[in-house]
Order: C-alpha cells, then sequence, then structure tokens
C-alpha cells in the first residue's frame, strides 16, 4: 500500500471512529455531533448569518441551513433579520441553547482530556504540517484557518 493512500485511510477511520464517540457522547444531550459544533461555533462567534456559520464548518452541503432549522424547532436558536440588511438573517443562540452549548462544550473538553496523554506522546507537528500542505489551496484550508483563528480569539479573551 502506498503511504499517501495508508494515511487516508488512516485519517477515514480516525474521524469514522471520532465522529462515532461523539454521537454517542451527545446522545444524552438529544444532538448530533454537527449540531453540537453548531452550537459550540453560536457559543464562540454568533450572532452569524446562515453563510458565515457555513463557512465555518467542515460538511458535506455547505449549506448548514437543515442543520439551523432542527436547533430552532428545538429551541436552541433564534433566528432574526439583521436591522441595517433585512436580506440577512442572523443565527443566534437562545437561553435554552446557550445551556446546551455549554453541556457540549464540557463533554468536548473530557474527549479532548481524555485524548492528551496520547497526543503529547508524538511530536504532532509534522503531521499536522503534512495535512495543511495537503489542503492547502482547498475550500476547507480556509475553513481550518477560520476555526484556528476563532479559538485563538477566544482564548485570549479568556486570559
Amino acid at each position: 500500500m502506498e503511504s499517501f493512500e495508508e494515511i487516508s485511510l488512516l485519517i477515514k477511520a480516525v474521524y469514522r471512529e471520532s465522529e462515532r464517540q461523539l454521537t454517542e457522547a451527545f446522545h444524552s444531550l438529544g444532538i448530533s455531533p454537527a449540531q453540537a459544533e453548531v452550537l459550540l461555533i453560536l457559543q464562540q462567534a454568533e450572532p452569524l448569518s446562515v453563510g458565515e456559520l457555513g463557512d465555518l464548518l467542515i460538511a458535506e452541503g455547505g449549506h448548514p441551513s437543515r442543520l439551523v432549522d432542527r436547533l430552532f424547532q428545538a429551541g436552541y436558536v433564534l433566528r432574526q433579520s439583521d436591522l441595517e440588511d433585512r436580506r440577512r438573517v442572523e443565527i443566534s443562540l437562545t437561553e435554552k441553547g446557550r445551556v446546551i452549548a455549554q453541556q457540549v462544550n464540557e463533554v468536548k473538553q473530557r474527549m479532548l482530556t481524555a485524548a492528551r496523554p496520547l497526543m503529547e506522546q508524538y511530536d504532532i507537528e509534522p503531521i499536522k504540517n503534512l495535512l495543511k500542505a495537503y489542503l492547502e489551496g482547498s475550500r476547507w484550508a480556509k475553513t481550518v484557518e477560520m476555526r484556528r483563528q476563532l479559538a485563538q480569539q477566544l482564548s485570549q479573551e479568556i486570559e
């Protein structure tokens, strides 16, 4: 097997396993991993238009309308017209959405804490650099960079 093919398979398998673990972890909250991701993004950067939210998601469809609809129906998000541009609909968390987003964040932190010892055993910078180089020029590279910057902003605000 070529190295690139093996790396691709490993990435796909890690994605599937992490998605399985997330599905299991979020099941008790009654949400999917994709919905959890939307809640976390809104917790970090609300209000956002549906398009802005789509730019921050790594999802197949690229447009999060159905995800937002489900979260709206569950009472987790509000949709409001922008006061300056009525064509723009902004998405923000409700109080109920803030509570579930905090629970999602706690689940995420527990999972990251559990993974940290494994990650500390390896020099992961070369892996990150390889993956960034592979994504260079793709639409996903911009999304990953925007999410990295958003996380960095939040950590600076907390300090």
